[in-house]
C-alpha cells in the first residue's frame, strides 16, 4: 500500500507551476479546436473601447488542420485474433473501439500527447470495452525505466460552473498504478480505495511524435498560434473599416464649446470666418492583408505537408494520379502515422486482453491489425482499366466489384445483381442481332 506521503507527493506535483502551464496550454489547445472562448485569448491585444465597436472575430482553421491531419481511421481496420472465435468475441467487446479511436488520433494531434482510460462499461446493448481519453494529466515512472509510466494522477472533475482547469485546488484526485485505484481530496485524504488486482496500468498513453526528451510532446502549437494571429489580424482589419469606411471628419477655427451640427444631406454646416471643414478617410490596403493571411496558411500547410487552393475557378478536379503526386510527402507521414499507431493498437490489445480475462474472456495473444490506405479519386477509364487488371489476375472478383459499387450489400445478393444483369444483356444483344439480319436480307 502506498504511503499517505506518497499521495500528498503526487498532488504536490499535479498542483506545481509546471502542472498549471501545461493545463493552461492543453485548454487553449482544446478551446481552439472546439472554437470555445477562442476569441477571448486575444482580448489583450486591444483596449477594452475597441470591443464596443466591433465583436472579436474567431474563425476556426485548428479544427479544418486537425481533422484532415487526421486520417488513420478514416477506414476501419481489419482486427484479425488467432481463431475466428476470438475475432467475434474481440469485435463485439470493442465494437465502440473505431469511432472512439477517431477522436483519440486527433486529440492526439492536437494535444500532443494524452491517456486513454480502457475500462469494462454496460451498455444497452451488452457489456463492451470503453475507451475514454484524458487530456489533463501527469505521470510518473521508475528511475531505470523514463518512457513507460507506471502511475498516474488525474483531477477528478465535477460538472459545476465552477470548474476551472487553470488552477485546480479544490478537486478530488484519481491515482492509478498496476494495483491500485485510489480516490482522494487535495488535502491527500482517501475517500475510495479499490485494488484491482489486474496488474497492469490501465491507460494507454499515444503520442505525435516520438519520445525525444519529454514525454509530453508539443502538439499543435504551429496551428493554433497562426490561427490566433489570424483572429488578430481579422479583428483588426474588421475594427479599421469599422472606423474608416466614412472618413473621420475634421475642422479647424471654431471654438470648442461650439459643437457642429449633426451633418446631414439637408443639413448646411455654419463655419466662422476662416474656418475650414473637411473628412479625411485612411487608406488601408486590405487586398495585401488579404495576401499576407493567404501566405500564412500556405505557410502552416506546407510544413504539414499539405496544400491549400485558394483560387475559386479551379473547379475541375484533379485526377487520382497527381493528387499522388501532391500528397507524396504527406503520404511519407501518413505510413509513419500507421507505424505508430499500429504499436499504439498492440498497447490498447495488452490491456483488453488482460481486462477480457478478468471477465473470463479468452483473446490470445496476437492481434494482427491492417490499416486501409487513403483512397484517392480515379476517372473512369483508370477504374476500368485496374479492375480489368485485377479481373486478369485473379485479385478480385466480379462480386466484389458489384458489393464495391452497390454498397453494403451481400455476396449473394451481388451474384444475383450479375445473373441478372448479363440475362438482361444477353437478351438485348439478341434482339440486336436479330435486327441486324432482319436488314440485312432486306437490303
Amino acid at each position: 500500500m502506498f504511503a499517505n506521503d506518497v499521495i500528498k507527493q503526487s498532488i504536490s506535483d499535479f498542483i506545481s507551476e509546471k502542472s498549471r502551464y501545461r493545463r493552461r496550454y492543453v485548454q487553449k489547445l482544446i478551446d481552439y479546436y472546439t472554437g470555445t472562448n477562442s476569441d477571448n485569448y486575444i482580448a489583450d491585444y486591444f483596449s477594452a473601447e475597441s470591443f464596443n465597436e466591433i465583436p472579436r472575430y474567431h474563425m476556426n482553421i485548428t479544427r479544418k488542420f486537425i481533422d484532415k491531419m487526421s486520417r488513420i481511421y478514416t477506414s476501419k481496420p481489419q482486427r484479425t485474433l488467432k481463431t475466428k472465435t476470438m475475432t467475434k468475441n474481440y469485435e463485439n467487446l470493442t465494437r465502440y473501439k473505431d469511432s472512439r479511436m477517431k477522436h483519440v488520433e486527433k486529440m492526439t494531434n492536437l494535444i500532443g500527447t494524452i491517456a486513454t482510460y480502457v475500462y469494462f462499461v454496460e451498455k444497452p446493448d451488452g457489456l463492451c470495452l470503453e475507451h475514454r481519453p484524458i487530456y489533463y494529466f501527469d505521470v510518473f515512472f521508475d528511475d531505470d525505466d523514463p518512457y513507460t509510466p507506471t502511475s498516474i494522477v488525474y483531477p477528478k472533475l465535477h460538472h459545476t460552473d465552477q470548474s476551472d482547469m487553470y488552477s485546480i485546488q479544490d478537486c478530488d484526485y484519481v491515482y492509478w498504478d498496476n494495483e491500485y485505484a485510489i480516490t482522494y481530496n487535495s488535502a491527500g485524504h482517501i475517500i475510495n480505495e479499490l485494488r484491482h488486482n489486474l496488474g497492469v496500468l490501465p491507460f494507454v498513453f499515444t503520442r505525435d511524435i516520438e519520445q525525444i526528451d519529454d514525454f509530453f510532446a508539443e502538439g499543435a502549437s504551429d496551428i493554433v498560434d497562426v490561427n490566433e494571429h489570424l483572429n488578430i489580424i481579422f479583428t483588426e482589419a474588421c475594427l479599421g473599416l469599422r472606423f474608416q469606411m466614412f472618413g473621420q471628419p475634421w475642422a479647424s477655427g471654431v471654438y470648442e464649446d461650439e459643437p457642429l451640427a449633426r451633418m446631414g444631406s439637408d443639413t448646411i454646416i455654419n463655419l466662422p470666418q476662416d474656418g475650414k471643414f473637411s473628412i479625411v478617410s485612411p487608406q488601408g490596403d486590405l487586398s495585401k492583408v488579404i495576401e499576407f493571411i493567404k501566405f500564412q496558411m500556405e505557410m502552416l500547410a506546407q510544413s504539414r505537408h499539405m496544400y491549400i487552393n485558394f483560387d475559386s475557378n479551379q473547379d475541375r478536379p484533379s485526377s487520382g494520379l497527381a493528387l499522388r503526386i501532391k500528397d507524396f510527402d504527406r503520404m511519407e507521414d501518413y505510413h509513419d502515422d500507421i507505424d505508430r499507431y499500429r504499436n499504439f493498437e498492440k498497447d490498447f490489445f495488452y490491456v483488453e486482453k488482460i481486462l477480457a480475462q478478468s471477465r473470463g474472456i479468452d483473446l490470445g495473444d496476437e492481434l494482427i491489425v491492417d490499416f486501409k490506405e487513403p483512397d484517392y479519386p480515379k476517372s473512369v477509364q483508370d477504374q476500368i482499366a485496374k479492375d480489368e487488371y485485377m479481373l486478369s489476375k485473379g485479385f478480385i472478383t466480379e462480386e466484389e466489384i458489384v458489393m464495391r459499387e452497390r454498397g453494403d450489400i451481400s455476396m449473394v445478393e451481388a451474384k444475383k445483381i450479375i445473373r441478372q444483369n448479363k440475362n438482361t444483356l444477353g437478351g438485348q444483344d439478341g434482339e440486336i442481332q436479330g435486327q441486324n439480319s432482319t436488314t440485312e436480307q432486306t437490303q
